[in-house]
């Protein structure tokens, strides 16, 4: 009987791993933390480059605005065919209020210590450090605040130039139309300026028209004989077209 009951449990014991061979646990899958660590970063990658190219496109969105707005700016400048004649005294009124430097300096000039002064003398230090765009909106500042400063024909010259020298020369003829002081010294520069951004946008009857108008009314003024040059070499120029033609 013994034996009996042996070979009965050798038979369930071997019974029961033949079960559990044909038919193994589930295992734990294992995943590797550092595997992890790499997805994720994976997917911070995938967004930051969609925030770059979002970021990006904004910036050339932003970049074509300006380009637009500067070009209708151009287009709005309206061109005379001929300057206004500049006035040899005021008159009866005029809604202009001119600027004489001979005028009584009591009466029109701000003290040095003035704040007024600091915003001048601010833009001409910006000027001269050919940072352009800040010394225009300091000069604009000062004469905003101070339209009757005998100091306030400068600032609007040193607009005119600053423009010039930017190569914005539809802005400079724009700057050139505000100079409302015909008694100013720099009246003549800023309308031979006025003539030379003509004809760096190819209004060549403009801008002989405006170095006529500057050689009529300020004869001795050292920019009158450049203007002189200037509409010769324009003549020239012309006769030989025509020549050619």
């Amino acid at each position: 009987m013994n034996s009996r009951l042996t070979q009965t449990l050798a038979l369930f014991v071997m019974f029961s791993i033949v079960r559990c061979a044909s038919h193994p646990k589930p295992q734990k899958i294992v995943i590797n933390p550092l595997a992890e660590r790499i997805s994720a970063l994976e997917l911070d990658l995938k967004d930051q480059n969609r925030e770059i190219s979002r970021l990006n496109q904004l910036v050339r969105e932003l970049r074509q605005q300006k380009t637009a707005q500067k070009n209708t700016e151009a287009k709005a400048v309206e061109v005379q065919p001929d300057p206004p004649t500049v006035k040899l005294s005021p008159q009866e009124n005029d809604e202009t209020h001119p600027v004489s430097p001979l005028m009584d300096e009591v009466e029109t000039i701000a003290d040095s210590s003035q704040d007024s002064m600091h915003t001048y003398y601010r833009g001409l230090e910006l000027y001269k450090g050919k940072k352009f765009e800040d010394a225009i909106e300091a000069f604009r500042a000062f004469i905003n605040e101070n339209p009757q400063h005998v100091y306030a024909d400068r600032a609007q010259f040193f607009v005119v130039d600053s423009y010039f020298l930017m190569k914005e020369y539809g802005m400079v003829i724009v700057a050139a139309n505000l100079f409302k002081y015909p008694y100013s010294q720099r009246m003549a520069e800023a309308t031979y300026k006025r003539g030379l951004a003509l004809l760096e946008m190819n209004q060549e009857a403009q801008a002989k028209a405006a170095l006529s108008q500057l050689i009529k009314n300020f004869p001795k003024d050292p920019s009158a004989e450049l203007a002189r040059k200037k509409w010769a070499e324009l003549s020239k120029n012309s006769a030989s077209r025509v020549q050619s033609n």
